[in-house]
């Protein structure tokens, strides 16, 4: 099949939801991509700038599958792929660029990898615009918030955002939900075992926003933290600095309101 018929197949499978059927015709194209030498921009296609849009947008399609495949690792390859097209200035703006970069910078956030999400954010700012302008962006202004409220702390705002079933602009950007509150939880439940050395079960469930003792008992059961008469006890940590510490409590303490509020108005 010529790489034209692979194209046009592919885009009625994408427009059909089909990410699998997309996917699996996506190997064969790459193939033909790489022998037209389309795959990755150079100074010889330079010149074709339709055909690095389409392959741009075959690229584009790809990474669309496989987030909807909940594929993250095949994601990010696609990512990596694109952003050289991205870098183009010959090229026009695809549609699909800020919304893409925006659900990348979201990944990050899952993984915990603040560090690179600033790189990538400042990188992409070289895209034309400042981080500040990048806030205002529909797409962008959502992993720029959320990570803006886990560095402050703010658990409770990502949660609250994420649980009340917000309208995103992009049905992507849902997907995210579940390694997001997920990342969040960890990061509280290492606050908590260097803050504290015991916490009642129901101050944990508060805290970690879990919905009842069984999420409650599985979290448990996967940190390993041992639980004796209603209350869970944690490791002391033998050297922690005091402000480390007092800002950590703050963290908790702060989350552990809010959390009684929405448990009040439950």
């Amino acid at each position: 099949m010529s790489l034209e018929q692979l194209t046009s197949q592919l885009s009625k499978s994408f427009s059909a939801n089909k990410y699998a059927e997309c996917l699996k015709l996506l190997t064969s194209i790459k193939i033909q991509l790489i022998e037209k030498n389309l795959l990755v921009p150079s100074l010889s296609t330079a010149s074709n700038p339709n055909d690095l849009a389409i392959s741009r947008s075959i690229l584009e399609i790809g990474a669309l599958a496989s987030i909807n495949s909940e594929d993250l690792s095949g994601f990010s390859s696609y990512i990596t792929l694109l952003t050289p097209f991205y870098d183009l200035a010959s090229l026009p703006e695809s549609p699909n660029k800020n919304k893409l970069l925006s659900l990348y910078l979201l990944l990050l956030l899952t993984q915990g990898d603040l560090a690179l999400f600033h790189i990538e954010l400042e990188r992409f700012a070289n895209y034309g615009l400042s981080v500040d302008e990048l806030e205002k962006d529909e797409y962008f202004a959502i992993p720029i918030k959320f990570e803006k409220w886990i560095i402050d702390g703010n658990f409770n705002k990502v949660y609250e955002l994420l649980s009340s079933k917000h309208s995103f602009p992009s049905k992507e950007f849902n997907l995210f939900e579940k390694e997001l509150l997920d990342s969040i939880r960890l990061t509280i439940a290492t606050n908590i075992e260097s803050s504290y050395t015991t916490l009642p079960l129901e101050n944990l469930k508060l805290l970690l926003f879990l919905k009842n003792q069984a999420d409650v008992k599985h979290f448990i059961d996967e940190m390993g933290w041992p639980v004796q008469n209603g209350v869970v006890h944690f490791e002391k940590p033998s050297t922690a600095p005091e402000d480390e510490i007092n800002d950590d409590k703050q963290i908790i303490k702060n989350s552990l309101t809010y959390a009684k509020e929405m448990e009040s108005i439950v």
